[in-house]
């Protein structure tokens, strides 16, 4: 089975178990909604804990959680600093979308077959995606736009790019 990261657990608030997140997905509605099961893995991927989100509220660029499985604070300190994974669905993707962790470590090339480099980030800003790709001279930041992209081919671990002139 294959897991996404959706946030990391950064401190407990209150005394009851609720803890503060910091989401690394743009589901945070879906994905942190009432009754779904979020887990915690250990380092081989195995699931340490099973969580049930009772409760989940925004709190600004963070998540607040209440889990059905834990209901102190001392409860709630043995989870600090992990991440909350679900399993990873592809279904759940909208067409021509895709999960970060699969951009990451795609090979990048021109449309006239050029390498450019290879994906290490994604970021997000505003109004888009941006890929960083590590090149044999520098990093550069390429848009993940439409406009900007020929071909996506996931399976290859290959990402194509319409010739951008000056980029490199």
């Amino acid at each position: 089975m294959e897991y996404l990261s959706i946030g990391q657990i950064v401190r407990t608030v209150g005394l009851k178990g609720e803890v503060k997140v910091y989401p690394s997905t743009h589901f945070r509605d879906s994905r942190f909604k009432k009754g779904n099961h979020v887990f915690i893995l250990d380092e081989n991927n195995n699931i340490v804990r099973d969580l049930t989100i009772k409760s989940h509220r925004v709190n600004g660029d963070c998540d607040n959680l209440i889990f059905d499985e834990i209901s102190t604070i001392e409860d709630a300190e043995q989870i600090i600093h992990k991440y909350l994974c679900v399993e990873k669905d592809n279904n759940f993707l909208k067409k021509d979308s895709y999960f970060y962790s699969d951009l990451i470590g795609c090979n990048v090339y021109f449309d006239n077959g050029e390498f450019i480099g290879q994906v290490y980030k994604v970021e997000e800003y505003s109004s888009y995606s941006t890929l960083r790709v590590k090149t044999n001279k520098k990093d550069v930041l390429i848009p993940f736009v439409k406009a900007y992209l020929r071909d996506v081919l996931i399976d290859e671990r290959k990402i194509i790019i319409n010739y951008i002139k000056g980029l490199l």
